[in-house]
């Protein structure tokens, strides 16, 4: 069975996206967490643990989840999981 590119790295850049945005917002207001999102104030430029900065980790980590989501559907696609036999290629 093959999977939709498109939707798979939708739905992957959009629970990457919201959940770091989640724990972005939560290192923020309850101070747990904080050391995580300091590695990423080394490694990713202009960015702050401020409200500025949690919309800065949605969009990027939505764009990093959609790109990882598509690479990972298409190798899901090129191997040929679920599809063991060939059985289902002849089907088509």
């Amino acid at each position: 069975m093959k999977v939709k590119v498109l939707p798979f790295a939708l739905a992957f850049g959009i629970l990457s996206g919201v959940g770091m945005f989640a724990m972005h917002m939560l290192a923020l207001y309850t101070g747990n967490g904080v050391a995580f999102y300091e590695l990423f104030a080394d490694v990713i430029p202009y960015y702050n643990l401020n409200l500025g900065g949690a919309f800065y980790v949605l969009f990027g980590s939505f764009f990093d989840g959609f790109i990882g989501g598509a690479i990972l559907a298409g190798l899901y696609n090129w191997i040929g999981f679920g599809c063991c036999c060939g059985s289902c290629k002849k089907k088509k």
